[in-house]
């Protein structure tokens, strides 16, 4: 099962896919095209990674338009050396131009492209290289450029991993340590917790500033001697949404960051800040000293952040079904088949943690000719966010609803039709569902079968399936009649901070 733990990032996804493929008017993009890089620091004698996001800002989206990105590294390969990390762009490299090749998805998007910045062993601090980024399509022009700063280097160590179990509606107590491991002092220290939406942070420190579906952001200007560990002075208290289903086991993020990196990181993604006039709490401190001014980067991040995983207990359980379909066919024939995602209940279930909802296989011998836009294929790369929804002749799909929540007794319906192409004898597929914390797997997996109208079998054979099924009964649940209400959502929503507490440049 694919999943991805960031909140809300597929929700209205598919709906937003149908209204464009409706919307089938030619028009030329009018809009702009917008380049963001962020700035790094590096230490000499170490590497920094950044980043660089194409979008066009505007409408329709430029879909499968070719986009070019030139980058002129020069000063970055003197100061110490300069890569890229293609990850989805073609990339050929001229000396000490780079030249990459893409083009945008359906929303305006392109793959985003990493780069890495090194540091040779003498360079100076404060010596400075700039990256010329300039990116062409025929949508528009737009060049930005990215900064590389020489400063002293530092390592920040925490706890790899928490585990925190309560019931919903439960207080928590989240301690943390920091351990200064490099040769010289740290100047000050940034402490954020990136939680799910259904923790929240319920502390009053005066240097902790927090707003709802944001990180929390504590400060703290105490230096950091080398070889010391420091402890938090209270532990960071939270409170899980008497809301959580039981069985969950909810992923967050406790990270120490150098005031200088995180500087960094709030002014590249204004969703991991909060407003300048955001207010601490009105209690103690956890720390009050005067901070220093040298800039610092941390040369291995890699060990100052900490998974907190927290197991939800309690009674408040949903058992989710797969539910298939059978039809009687001849070769030739093309019927419809539905396959169904069923909440039993008692608790309603959050969908948008199950990447795809539900999958289905195709029956062998038979092709689908007809598939809804909520389905989309899945191959030997996975199943896409965007981009497939509809597609006829794969063998297997992933699908998904559109929407974050299943009520107790929710049902959501997937349409296909299939062309038999040979039938021997009944043949099947299979239509699954994997949801974190169900009660009852035994019915997470049912058959779309199609079986032999009498005199109607012939061809070359097939596959035959068990012809076993769980029949479709029951209204539907008007998914379809409520698509138009959510693409103001989901058009410009697609991948949201809110709630889901992650962030486009934030690795």
């Amino acid at each position: 099962m694919l999943r991805h733990s960031v909140r809300r990032w597929l929700a209205g996804t598919a709906v937003a896919a149908a209204i464009v493929t409706v919307a089938a008017v030619p028009a030329a993009a009018a809009g702009q095209l917008r380049v963001a890089a962020r700035d790094v620091l590096v230490a000499p004698g170490h590497s920094a990674l950044g980043q660089i996001d194409v979008r066009f800002d505007g409408y329709p989206a430029p879909h499968g338009v070719p986009v070019t990105m030139e980058i002129d590294a020069a000063e970055a390969a003197a100061l110490g050396g300069f890569e890229v990390t293609a990850g989805g762009w073609d990339c050929a490299r001229d000396r000490d131009l780079v030249r990459c090749t893409t083009a945008f998805d359906r929303w305006g998007y392109t793959p985003r492209l990493f780069f890495q910045v090194s540091a040779d062993a003498d360079a100076a601090l404060a010596q400075e290289a700039e990256l010329t980024i300039t990116v062409t399509s025929t949508v528009g022009t737009a060049t930005r450029s990215s900064t590389a700063t020489v400063v002293e280097g530092v390592d920040l160590q925490t706890e790899p991993r928490a585990t925190l179990r309560g019931a919903p509606g439960a207080r928590f107590e989240l301690p943390s340590t920091v351990r200064n491991a490099g040769p010289g002092p740290v100047d000050g220290a940034v402490l954020v917790l990136t939680a799910d939406w259904l923790l929240e942070y319920a502390g009053n420190f005066r240097n902790c500033r927090h707003l709802e579906s944001r990180p929390t952001i504590c400060r703290f200007d105490t230096e950091l001697r080398p070889g010391a560990t420091y402890r938090l002075s209270a532990p960071l208290p939270l409170v899980l949404n008497p809301t959580a289903r039981s069985g969950l086991v909810l992923a967050n993020r406790l990270q120490w960051w150098t005031p200088d990196d995180w500087a960094l990181a709030e002014r590249a993604e204004p969703g991991m800040s909060l407003p300048p006039d955001t207010p601490g709490g009105t209690g103690e401190d956890l720390r009050l000293v005067e901070q220093p001014a040298t800039r610092q980067t941390d040369t291995a991040p890699w060990n100052s952040w900490t998974a907190v995983d927290l197991t939800v207990t309690g009674d408040r359980t949903a058992d989710v079904a797969a539910v298939g379909s059978s039809v009687r066919a001849r070769v030739g024939e093309r019927v419809p088949v539905t396959a169904a995602f069923h909440n039993l209940g008692p608790t309603r279930v959050e969908i948008w943690r199950t990447i795809p909802l539900l999958r289905v296989r195709i029956p062998a011998g038979t092709t689908a000719v007809e598939v809804t836009h909520l389905c989309a294929p899945i191959d030997a790369n996975g199943w896409p966010p965007v981009g497939d929804g509809g597609e006829p002749g794969a063998r297997e799909y992933g699908c998904h609803s559109g929407t974050d929540f299943a009520s107790a007794g929710e049902r959501f319906e997937f349409a296909f039709t299939l062309r038999v192409d040979r039938l021997a004898g009944p043949t099947s597929g299979t239509v699954t569902v994997d949801v974190p914390a169900d009660t009852n797997p035994a019915n997470d997996t049912a058959r779309i079968t199609v079986t032999p109208r009498d005199g109607g079998a012939g061809g070359d054979g097939g596959d035959g399936g068990d012809g076993g099924s769980l029949p479709i009964t029951g209204a539907s649940t008007g998914l379809v009649a409520g698509l138009g209400a959510l693409l103001l959502a989901a058009g410009v929503t697609g991948y949201l901070l809110t709630r889901g507490r992650r962030t486009r440049f934030i690795a």
